[in-house]
């Protein structure tokens, strides 16, 4: 995943005053990033996600503590830094000509090969970011001012696609450019009626800005407050805890640093708990392919706005980002005045649940298993009672359980022999996805559970048997890239794990009768 830029609809503006409607300045200085600002104090730094490769800061406007007094879209001010590169040469032509027969005309079929669309050139200027992060087209422009240098210049922007007019909120931007050096722009967006406020916030800031070389994040005194430590992936801690923006805090366990920004400090020490309590009892049930020495990052949002605006996918909760190595979720509690917090346990039902794929990624040697298996195998594991850092016992999903059973009294569920050979798109398709996960679920909890599964000769043997022979196939392949030097080739990997869930598939449920393993569950 990367971190995904909102659509954005950019005007040109007047003059501004230096204050507006809001609560003031705060001097910042990013000297790893090369940029000191005023930030508006009724603005507050949300991450950047760790691959990001423009955006390098990200501010939001603060939530009013009264939802009621929510405006509808929160306004958005992004920085933009974009160094310039020369293109790459293009691609020498064959050094072979095409074989020709006797009177000269080429043997080669016109479908021998299909045509390969060229490679999207380096993102280099404003107008590529706009071209290939955006929906906009570059519009009409007026000189600003300069900074540190940099000319500066105010663009309006027109979307590519007509349809799109008048469906996006208001924006506007500030771009500086050095020709053939680099380029850095603020770009913000609101929603229509608070475009007159906050165009004068982004401008003052943008206006106010200075530039210089970025220093680099100096790792070696966080990798320094480690050496008494035994903990490993030290430098990936260090590098974690350097990209920490202002309000978030980190805390080390054995296998993860956990990054929070919830308030919640027993949240996040039950967190910190439990995540290593369950891991013990994914390494029971899935035996790693080779020692696993990787640490990862456990994000926890300080609620649902925040984990949106940093990349959460509507509709979900949470996800593990194998790119960036980090699990991402939020504190699901509901705090009211007066009235009893609620909706923790929807907290460790996300956290469970994604942490189960963060560890299949490692465990099975980065390839992912059917989905039924993967998504199935994660809400089980959100039935998952932990105390005093043991798993008690693991129940059936709250989530799922009521859904799964109505579906199977309408007669609606999925045959297991279709649903266990779901690809992605077929999994994931949205007239269907609700019953995908709980009929997974149900299915992994069926074969886990049910003492008639648990005393089957072929049934109580699925799991474990496709499991092994996915990781056992997997590798095979992998070995065999590797001897013909494409190992590194993404597209052949993926057909390698695309090929070794089939496999698995195949001797997982070799000599089974679906009807009647379906008919009992």
């Amino acid at each position: 995943m990367r971190f995904p830029l909102a659509p954005l609809a950019l005007v040109l503006l007047g003059a501004a005053t230096p204050l507006a409607a809001q609560g003031g300045y705060t001097s910042e200085k990013h000297p790893d990033l090369g940029v000191d600002l005023p930030r508006a104090r009724d603005y507050e730094q949300v991450p950047t996600q760790p691959d990001e490769e423009q955006v390098v800061l990200y501010y939001v406007e603060k939530a009013p503590k009264d939802p009621k007094a929510a405006r509808g879209q929160r306004a958005e001010l992004r920085v933009v830094w974009i160094d310039f590169v020369p293109d790459p040469p293009p691609p020498p032509p064959p050094e072979t000509p095409p074989e020709s027969d006797e009177e000269g005309r080429s043997k080669a079929k016109p479908m021998d090969a299909k045509p390969v669309a060229p490679p999207k050139p380096p993102i280099t200027t404003f107008e590529r970011f706009l071209e290939q992060r955006t929906l906009w087209a570059l519009g009409r422009a007026e000189p600003g001012k300069t900074r540190s240098g940099y000319p500066g210049r105010v663009v309006r922007l027109v979307p590519r696609d007509e349809r799109l007019a008048g469906s996006v909120g208001e924006g506007w931007a500030y771009v500086f450019e050095q020709p053939n050096k680099r380029t850095i722009a603020f770009i913000g967006e609101c929603a229509p009626s608070a475009l007159e406020e906050q165009s004068k916030i982004w401008r003052y800031i943008a206006e106010h800005a200075e530039f210089s070389e970025p220093e680099g994040a100096d790792l070696s005194k966080i990798q320094a407050s480690y050496r008494s430590s035994k903990l490993r992936g030290v430098e990936f801690r260090a590098k974690a805890r350097s990209q920490l923006v202002r309000g978030w805090k980190a805390v080390d366990t054995e296998n993860f640093i956990v990054v929070y920004h919830t308030p919640d400090q027993p949240l996040v020490r039950a967190i910190c708990a439990d995540i290593e309590a369950i891991r013990k009892e994914y390494l029971k049930l899935f035996p790693p392919a080779g020692p696993i020495e990787a640490v990862s990052v456990v994000r926890v949002c300080k609620d649902r706005g925040e984990y949106m605006a940093y990349g959460g996918m509507p509709g979900s909760a949470g996800y593990w980002n194998s790119r960036s190595e980090e699990l991402v979720f939020y504190d699901a509690t509901v705090k009211e005045k007066g009235k009893r917090e609620t909706g923790e346990e929807n907290t460790f039902i996300v956290l469970y649940h994604e942490a189960l794929h963060q560890y299949i990624y490692y465990s099975a040697g980065a390839v992912p298993p059917h989905y039924w298996f993967n998504e199935g195998h994660g809400d089980y594991f959100s039935g998952a009672d932990i105390k005093n850092g043991k798993v008690i016992r693991i129940g059936p999903n709250p989530w799922r359980i009521g859904y799964i059973q109505r579906l199977i009294e309408r007669n609606q569920i999925i045959p297991w022999k279709d649903i266990v050979a779901f690809e992605r798109m077929q999994f994931y398709d949205p007239s269907k996805i609700g019953q995908c996960y709980a009929q997974a679920w149900s299915m992994i909890y069926f074969l886990r559970n049910s003492p008639q599964a648990l005393k089957h000769p072929q049934w109580s043997k699925i799991l474990d048997t496709y499991f092994v022979a996915l990781k056992e196939d997997y590798s095979r392949r992998l070995d065999l890239l590797e001897k013909q030097g494409k190992k590194d080739d993404e597209a052949l990997r993926a057909t390698a794990g695309e090929q070794a869930r089939g496999h698995a598939l195949t001797v997982a449920f070799n000599g089974v009768d679906y009807t009647e393993l379906q008919y009992a569950w």
